[in-house]
């Protein structure tokens, strides 16, 4: 098979004469990412609360580096825990939030923090004051819950939750960002596409370079008066 050369002059060209394409493409692909991120995708926000796992009081004399230890690997215990149906359940009972066990360990997430007795409670909702009170309610059952399982145990609260009052999703200004750079990567492709399954000699000098021979006279297009 014959290689075809691309001469760079060439793409210039092809992507100048559809420009217009181009532009359009990019412009609806921007348009259609603002509308969606403004207008049909619903803000997400997210309410966080903060625990430390110790000891009591009373045998905080004898706190030595094994029971940090101990209390970081119990941190994987009471991680799972706080994502049991079970507690869920009886944290949101009585409550006026409608929603069923499944959907909030869904948007339930316990993370340690690293090297830490540190546990961070985080719930993802639509609603900030519904994500505020789950955490809570969440929160408070875990530590009743807690001093069942680990009666030494000692949690404390160094974070308290706070309504949300920025979103944490959906970012805007990204996905707009990359909805210009798709359409004008789109746009850019389906110009040079265009261009080169078109097999027509647009000039002299492109029959000279392909048959390797000179061109001795053209006909020039004349336009018609109306």
């Amino acid at each position: 098979m014959e290689e075809q050369e691309i001469r760079l002059d060439e793409i210039f060209d092809a992507l100048k004469k559809r420009w217009l394409m181009i532009v359009s493409i990019t412009l609806i692909a921007t348009i259609i990412s603002a509308v969606v991120s403004f207008f049909v995708i619903k803000p997400k926000y997210a309410a966080t609360t903060k625990l430390f796992i110790g000891k009591e009081e009373a045998e905080s004399q004898g706190y030595n580096q094994n029971d940090v230890t101990m209390y970081q690997k119990l941190m994987k215990t009471y991680s799972a825990t706080i994502k049991t149906k079970d507690l869920v359940e009886r944290a949101l009972e009585g409550s006026k939030i409608n929603l069923n066990t499944n959907t909030v360990l869904e948007n339930l997430t316990v993370t340690t923090v690293t090297d830490t007795q540190i546990l961070e409670v985080k719930y993802n909702s639509i609603d900030p004051n519904e994500a505020a009170t789950i955490i809570k309610k969440v929160t408070d059952e875990f530590i009743k819950t807690s001093k069942k399982l680990v009666p030494n145990g000692n949690i404390q609260i160094i974070e308290s939750v706070e309504v949300p009052d920025k979103p944490i999703s959906p970012n805007k200004k990204m996905n707009i960002a990359i909805a210009f750079a798709l359409g004008l990567g789109v746009g850019g492709g389906l110009a040079l596409l265009l261009e080169f399954l078109d097999n027509t000699f647009k000039t002299k000098e492109q029959i000279e370079r392909e048959l390797d021979i000179p061109v001795i006279g053209t006909i020039p297009q004349v336009k018609e008066d109306k």
